[in-house]
């Protein structure tokens, strides 16, 4: 009972989740567009503005009617009524990212984001690390900006880019791929939520309380609130990939996934400094799309790169009799056609969250879902990849495809990769 009120939790908090986040996103882009595309205002003969009270202004057209938007300098004794304020989409995505994680990740003991190839640390270690992440790394970029480094934007935007790479790579020693990639998107979506709490509402407020208060319009606290905003406005594209990274198992599964999750952030970054700076920037295009294809060429150089673990070491007796270590090039490939076929989306290294776990799988005893058990050996797992219906384990829905379209040297390949996760 209690996986499933977990279960449809879930299913409602990532509901929730998407549409928030398409709202606060949507707001984000949709606003640092407006800012970028204002006109100045018009100017007298003597080249003094018209209106001085008018900072810029535009006119767009959407849904069959023409829209005139304005940036002016507020008047004290004339606030407008009503104001709209933009606050609880970013809110609403925090809390439901909160609440999603600790559905899929927490409420199970945290062993979903571990990967037991590589610790031993229990699941409430893991959860720990993952809430301390949030916090400190919050702690640390807040910080970090608000340091004397914070007025020098592109060196505190290295150090920034170093530290997140550098949690990635902690992670790493601990989580799964899957994990550390949904692990890093919580900070930065976090630090996302923050800005807007701690820095554009809180400089909004205090905006507002001076107006009223009768004191001229001070350009100061909009100031602090734009620069958060532009930083949350930069993350967008990271923190969309990272949050549907489940999807992508290629990536995360990678030996080389925190190299690639820094090319990622790093490209997808640079891709919107030129989609914002295309107005003055005749090269834009040919940069962003020279940016994607540098990436992509380093991505795929990193998924064929071999990584320090290889899968599967097998003893052979040499001619003196001495052991000695190889590896098995039938789990090699196997390991290859695991993430091609998308098997790492529920089978991920150390975590039995979405699928059966397959570490240590082989030779041991499986409890069906039916009340019967069943011994994991060749035939069982053969069965399972060509039908997967046959046999479900205990736990786990009847959500696996079959994979009868692979060739049978193929199946062997996969078969010969499990037995080796010991």
């Amino acid at each position: 009972m209690e996986a499933e009120i977990a279960g449809w939790l879930a299913v409602a908090a990532r509901f929730v989740h998407v549409v928030a986040a398409i709202m606060w996103i949507g707001n984000s882009l949709l606003f640092t567009w407006m800012e970028l595309n204002l006109l100045p205002p018009a100017k007298k003969a003597d080249g003094t503005p018209k209106d001085d009270q008018l900072l810029g202004y535009l006119d767009m057209l959407h849904g069959g009617g023409v829209f005139h938007l304005q940036k002016r300098v507020l008047d004290p004794k004339a606030i407008p009524v009503p104001l709209h304020w933009f606050m609880w989409q970013s809110y609403t995505t925090w809390i439901s990212g909160v609440v999603l994680l600790v559905a899929v990740f927490y409420i199970n003991g945290g062993t979903a984001l571990l990967d037991a190839t590589k610790t031993a640390l229990p699941g409430s270690g893991a959860i720990a690390l993952s809430i301390g992440g949030i916090v400190f790394g919050w702690c640390a970029y807040d910080a970090l900006w608000r340091s004397p480094l914070g007025h020098f934007p592109r060196a505190a935007l290295g150090v920034s880019f170093a530290l997140l790479i550098g949690a990635a790579w902690f992670f790493d020693q601990f989580f799964n791929g899957r994990a550390v990639y949904l692990q890093i998107g919580a900070m930065m979506g976090s630090f996302m939520s923050a800005n807007v709490f701690f820095h554009i509402i809180r400089n909004q407020k205090k905006f507002m309380a001076s107006l009223e208060s009768g004191a001229a319009h001070d350009p100061k606290y909009g100031k602090a609130a734009k620069t958060r905003s532009l930083h949350n406005h930069y993350m967008t594209f990271p923190v969309l990939f990272l949050m549907l990274s489940a999807h992508f198992p290629q990536v995360t599964s990678a030996e080389w996934s925190v190299p690639i999750l820094a090319v990622i952030v790093a490209t997808l970054m640079w891709g919107k400094h030129m989609m914002n700076t295309r107005g003055h920037n005749p090269n834009w295009l040919v940069s962003m799309l020279g940016a994607l294809v540098l990436a992509g060429i380093a991505i795929g150089w990193m998924l064929v790169l071999p990584g320090d673990a290889e899968p599967a070491p097998v003893r052979l007796e040499g001619k003196t009799g001495e052991p000695a270590v190889a590896v098995d090039p039938l789990a090699k490939a196997g390991a290859k056609l695991f993430i091609s076929q998308t098997c790492a989306t529920c089978h991920q290294a150390g975590s039995s969250q979405l699928g059966p776990s397959l570490n240590g799988l082989y030779g041991t005893t499986v409890l069906l879902a039916d009340g019967t058990r069943t011994q994991a050996n060749e035939s069982y797992l053969r069965e399972s990849i060509l039908q997967p219906q046959a046999k479900l384990v205990k736990g786990y829905p009847a959500a696996m495809p079959s994979f009868a379209h692979l060739k049978p040297e193929q199946v062997d390949e996969l078969v010969a990769y499990i037995k080796s996760l010991q």
